[in-house]
This record gives C-alpha cells, structure tokens and sequence, in this order.
C-alpha cells in the first residue's frame, strides 16, 4: 500500500511555485507515496514529471482569469478526478487553484486536504476591491483544508490573525534548494559558462532576473534601474531577464525606447537555468509580493550576490548588507543604487557570495525539506484517517 498524493497545480510551466512541487516529488520516497500532479494540460512541468516517474491528470478549465463558467467546470473537473483517483491527500498552491483544489478536495472526500501559501496577494492588492476579493478567496480557502504550509513568518501571522486560521495547523516550512545543482563554479567553468550561455567576456558585470514577466515580479522596475546602473558606473553591463510572460513586449518596446538593445536581453524560458545563474555577477528581483523565492535561494546557493524589493519574503532570504542588498519596493534609482555599488565593489561581491553559499548550505537544504514534509503528509494521515497508515512504517518518522 503507498499514499496516493496529488498536488494540484495551475499552468505546466515550470516556475517558482512549480519547481516547489516538482522537485519535493522527484525526491519523495516512493516506497511511500505515489505522487501526481493535476494541472490544466501539457507542458515543460508535466514532461519533467513524467520523465521522473510522476503521474499527470489535466484539468482544461483550470484557467488564471476569473471566469465564473470555467471556473464551476474546473470545480467539478477536480471533484471528479480526486474522487475518481481515490487520493489519500490533495496538496494545493497559488490562489486560484488553491480554492479550487480545497473546495474540490472537500467534495470529493479526499482525507487529508492541504494548501502551501507562496505569498498572499491581498497585502499587495490595488484598491479595496480588489483586496476585498482576495482576502475572500483565501478565506475561504482556509475554510477548507486541514493544513497550511506557510514558507515566512509573516504569513503566518497573516493566516492566524487576518483569516483566522488556527496556529495548530499552520506549518512553517521554508523552501529548500538542491545544493549539488545550484552551486558556484571554479573560474575556467564560469568564464565557458558566460561565453556560451550569455556570450560575454570575463570583463562583464552580468545582472539577471528569472520569473514569469508579469505585475507581481515587477520586471519594468528592474529594466529602468539599467540606465541608471549604466550611469553609476564605468563597468560593462549586461542584463538579462531569464523567463517569459504578458509583459514581455512591453518591455521590450521599452529597451527600444531606451535605446538598450546591446545592454538587455531577454532569453525567455531555459532548462539551464542553474548554468546561467553559475554565469552571473548579481541576482535581481524586484518583485511586489512574495512567499519565500526560491529563485533568491537558488542564486544564493550558486554564490550569487542579490539585489532585491524589501519586502516580506525577500528580505527573510536575503540577509541585507551580508549576502544581498534591499531596496524600496518599485524604487528603480535606489535598485540602480545598489546595482552600482555591487558592479565597483568585486571584494563586497566576493565576500556575499561566500556568505550567501554558506547560508544555503546550513539551512536551507531541499532533501531536509523533503523529509520534513513526509513526515506532516503522514501526521496528518494519521489523525484524519488512521485506517490507511495500519501496519504502515517510515524511515524518517519521529
């Protein structure tokens, strides 16, 4: 007898809050757990997981908008799967699919349902409405689960004293990083690493930005730090935003306005993400709202100095001054500011890397996360339907 676990996911990109799921079920003990993910369809995330033994099931009605029509049928789409599958636990991420998957779960009878908040949007929501209506959804939301996943403390608090959910199911748990494969480079590799991946010498000081260029990871901030950047500085400076999303043309009409053609690059989605990271001087992300980014731990554990928004869950990755710097949310000329003082500071550069690479490796280690998050998955089995646990042992139970 295994745990049917699936995890319900929205887009089958693979994404900060996509990677989390991945990755936890690449390594989840299989003697254990049988793992799935549910998503709207086909894509980079779904081949991984097939390639590593993970089964998918779609959802094409899973959308992002709001759409009242889709919304119901995705609803009763997952009702019917969960129920169909006969899982043991269904484990939510992000709003949308978060209420979605809950409520779902709690029709179908699911056991043990779930939810991992990557960072509340309300706090961020612009205008009352909108605010009104996303503290709506994760109230409800709360309302139907039996644990919350938080990954920073300030979530925590915003789950127990705004949406009223009870301390003893929340569960800090903060992202965890594979060290063996986001890791720092010896110099020869390095300098390969940027010539063929960026095409660029030793001699350049190279900024990058991985997410989904969309409002909540605020890339515009960063492209109009650049021309301040260029104006701080006598290095020569390349950017380049590693991801893809709506704002793209945007953006890149602005370069074209700028006139930053030669200075900024966009590369759009890679599989070779913890190469290009290897390949850059600092880290950049300037985002509105955050859960704990792992894109900022990952960096970090490749010995990459980060420039980030001082908002909650960057600054509780980033150790400001030690292995990073923070600057005003949405400030571009304080953003420019500390991307200035980085590119004429190599020694301020060198000691945050090791900072940065030391800190991962103490603390924020994946297979630890992994193991933690066995262990809950069981615990929560046991005291929701302890049936399915008889004769059962764990490794890595106490």
């Amino acid at each position: 007898m295994t745990v049917r676990l699936a995890h319900v996911q929205l887009l089958p990109l693979i994404t900060g809050v996509q990677t989390v799921t991945l990755e936890e079920l690449r390594r989840i003990d299989r003697s254990v757990f049988e793992p799935w993910i549910i998503c709207q369809g086909p894509g980079p995330l779904t081949e991984a997981a097939e390639a590593a033994g993970i089964q998918c099931l779609y959802v094409p009605d899973l959308v992002r908008k709001i759409s009242p029509a889709r919304d119901s049928r995705a609803l009763f789409q997952l009702r019917s799967v969960l129920r169909e599958k006969q899982f043991d636990i269904v484990h939510t991420h992000s709003s949308k699919t978060g209420i979605l998957g809950r409520v779902a779960g709690r029709l179908a009878g699911v056991p043990v349902v779930m939810h991992t908040v990557h960072g509340y949007a309300f706090p961020a929501a612009r205008g009352s409405s909108e605010r009104l209506l996303f503290h709506g959804i994760e109230y409800l939301g709360a309302r139907c689960c039996d644990a919350m996943v938080v990954l920073k403390e300030d979530d925590r608090l915003l789950a127990r004293n705004t949406l009223h959910f009870a301390a003893s199911k929340l569960h800090l748990l903060p992202n965890g990083v594979d060290v063996s494969r986001y890791r720092p480079r010896a110099t020869p590799e390095r300098d390969r690493l940027r010539r063929e991946r960026l095409g660029i010498g030793s001699g350049t000081f190279a900024v990058g930005m991985v997410g989904r260029l969309w409002p909540q990871k605020n890339p515009a901030t960063l492209l109009e730090a650049v021309p301040k950047l260029l104006a701080g500085t006598k290095a020569n400076v390349a950017v380049y935003f590693i991801g893809d999303g709506e704002l793209r043309e945007t953006l890149e009409a602005r370069v074209a306005e700028l006139g930053l053609q030669k200075r900024v690059t966009f590369l759009g989605w890679r599989t070779d993400v913890p190469e290009l990271l290897a390949a850059l001087d600092v880290f950049a992300l300037p985002s509105r709202w955050e859960g704990l980014p792992l894109a900022i731990l990952e960096a970090l554990s490749s010995a990459v100095p980060v420039v980030a928004s001082d908002i909650a869950g960057n600054r509780d990755a980033v150790n400001n001054g030690v292995d990073g710097l923070l600057f005003a949310d949405g400030d571009s000329n304080q953003m420019a500011a500390c991307l200035s003082r980085l590119a004429n500071d190599p020694n301020l550069r060198r000691s945050m890397s090791t900072a940065g690479r030391g800190k991962i490796e103490a603390d924020y280690r994946l297979e630890d996360r992994v193991a933690r998050m066995e262990r809950l998955y069981l615990q929560l089995l046991r005291e929701r339907a302890p049936e399915r646990l008889n004769g059962f042992s764990y490794k890595h139970a106490g």
